[in-house]
């Protein structure tokens, strides 16, 4: 009788392929990586002197919030103007400081302390208009209010003043004129005045009228306080 041979078989190796059923599917490739560019260098900013800054800042000087009148009309034909500051360069200051020889502050408005029982400030101890002579006290900024209207230079003057006194100015020149609609009367220099008796206490100490031939129609002289 012959043997049967029993063929030993193999084990099978064991393969883990859960995809091979997804037959034609192709896996997506992955989107390359961005690479991040920097962005060119920004040269250096030109530094930008103090007192261009309080010109730009001033260039548009014109309205504040706050209620105001009913504003003055002005004809058709008659442009609107806009107030002017301007830097007044060394020879302009010499010359503003010889013609003040004789000029005499405003005694009715200085920032001393008050007497008791009386609304009228002490005089000051201290000259400013000596020691404006002197150089001790500069005036480098006047505003220049021809051509507007009242209620247009009332406003130019707070934004001006309220500026030059945040800057720590020590002095400024207000150049009036008569105004718009104001033929022969000086109604600039008068609301002016009245202003810087008035709103403009906290930041003015005291004022002279400057003479007829620094401002055409006159000019003041405002000394702010110290911060």
């Amino acid at each position: 009788m012959k043997k049967t041979k029993h063929t030993e078989q193999k084990p099978k190796e064991f393969a883990a392929k859960p995809f091979a059923a997804l037959k034609g599917v192709q896996p997506i490739a992955a989107a390359p990586a961005v690479t991040k560019t920097a962005p060119p260098a920004q040269p250096p900013a030109a530094a930008t002197d103090d007192s261009d800054l309080f010109l730009r800042a001033m260039a548009d000087v014109r309205r504040f919030d706050r209620p105001a009148p009913t504003p003055e009309k002005r004809s058709p034909s008659q442009p609107a103007s806009r107030p002017a500051v301007r830097r007044i360069d060394e020879e302009e200051r010499q010359l503003f400081l010889d013609t003040l020889q004789g000029l005499k502050l405003d005694v009715t408005f200085q920032d001393g302390a008050l007497d008791e029982d009386e609304s009228v400030p002490a005089p000051l101890a201290v000259n400013r208009m000596r020691q404006l002579r002197r150089g001790t006290i500069r005036i480098d900024y006047e505003l220049d209010l021809h051509g507007l209207t009242r209620d247009e230079a009332l406003e130019a003057l707070a934004r001006f003043i309220g500026g030059a006194f945040n800057r720590g100015q020590q002095a400024v020149l207000i150049i009036t004129g008569r105004g718009n609609n104001s033929p022969g009367e000086p109604v600039l220099q008068r609301a002016v005045t009245g202003w810087l008796r008035g709103d403009g206490r906290q930041c003015v100490a005291e004022f002279a009228l400057a003479p007829r031939n620094l401002g055409g129609d006159g000019a003041v002289v405002v000394f702010l306080k110290g911060k």
